[in-house]
């Protein structure tokens, strides 16, 4: 089908209760608490990776590396986190 997926009877069901939500009970968000907000996921937010040398602590490396694959991406997000932490808004 080209890669076009067809929506089932049930989940064009849930879609349309969906639309007919009240949502007028959710709170509203101030300036500053939208200002705060960091899309962080990969479907909105895409940062350009760049390779860079790094001396880490061998015991630091270790523990990361003790997650298995994908360690490199844990560091990253953990020095993101950090990052996010002390931004000044």
């Amino acid at each position: 089908m080209n890669g076009v997926k067809t929506l089932s009877p049930e989940r064009i069901a849930e879609i349309k209760v969906f639309k007919t939500t009240n949502f007028s009970d959710c709170p509203v968000m101030t300036e500053e608490e939208l200002k705060k907000l960091h899309p962080r996921h990969p479907e909105y937010f895409k940062p350009r990776k760049q390779a860079v040398q790094i001396r880490l602590d061998a015991d630091v490396l270790a523990w990361f590396k003790a997650f298995g694959k994908g360690y490199q991406s844990k560091i990253n997000a953990a020095l993101r986190d950090v990052m996010l932490q002390n931004t000044s808004t």
